[in-house]
């Protein structure tokens, strides 16, 4: 069975509009200049680590601009530290600690999931390098989504968004975005014309669905995805700073 997304006009009018009004948004510039123009990308093991443990810990709790999460992030915890955790004999039990002494959530489970990605990147950060590499070089939307599919298998915690949000984070997606419940509320809002859940979201063909119709959408005016999904990040938030999304 195949589905084809139909673009109106009214519908192009919307998602304009949208992008018009946050366009120059100082976060959209910042977008820009990452994701599109590839100013100050890092992709370093240490980079990725501290990426990565951001997608972790911002998954199930808040983690808006003051957040315990956020700040977090931007403090130098040896957690996020990877020359300190790729040799850290109780990294679990630490990360657990660390976590539930900042007040944050589900420590024990990410604790786990940090120190099964330590074993991981201490024998194949090659790999994980060559396909991020790949994508800084030369992105479309199938090799987006296949980098984002691996990441999603090979570390546990991330999910369809998560997966996502790590490659925009690291400033290589420009087609694959995160979908979350701020997405939802701005979709909604434009009448995107399919239902949309963001606990239904978390079933990869679902996402890679609603994804397609986004893209196909924002293809018909000119605009990235990651370009819109920042647009909708600045649309909700006052002031954006928030390391850990998007």
């Amino acid at each position: 069975m195949k589905l084809k997304w139909v673009i109106q006009a009214a519908d192009e009018r919307a998602y304009r509009a949208f992008v018009a009004k946050w366009n120059e948004h100082r976060f959209v510039r910042e977008r820009r200049n990452r994701n599109l123009k590839r100013i100050g990308i890092d992709l370093t093991v240490g980079n990725f680590w501290h990426k990565l443990a951001g997608c972790l810990l911002t998954t199930q709790q808040p983690s808006g601009e003051n957040s315990k999460v956020a700040k977090f992030l931007l403090g130098t915890d040896p957690v996020l530290d990877w020359n300190h955790c790729r040799s850290a004999k109780r990294l679990a039990v630490q990360a657990e600690r660390t976590l539930a002494a900042n007040g944050m959530r589900r420590g024990k489970m990410i604790g786990e999931e940090l120190a099964e990605a330590a074993i991981y990147l201490r024998s194949d950060w090659g790999e994980v390098s060559t396909r991020l590499q790949g994508i800084a070089a030369r992105t479309s939307k199938d090799r987006e989504r296949e980098v984002a599919g691996f990441l999603r298998s090979t570390f546990k915690g991330l999910g369809p968004k998560q997966s996502r949000n790590l490659i925009q984070w690291l400033g290589l997606s420009r087609f694959e975005v995160p979908l979350d419940s701020r997405m939802v509320k701005v979709l909604r809002e434009l009448q995107f014309p399919v239902p949309l859940s963001p606990t239904a979201l978390s079933d990869e063909g679902y996402y890679c669905f609603v994804e397609d119709g986004l893209q196909s959408m924002l293809a018909q005016i000119g605009i990235y995805p990651c370009i819109f999904d920042a647009c909708v990040f600045a649309s909700l938030e006052r002031v954006a700073k928030v390391p850990a999304k998007r």
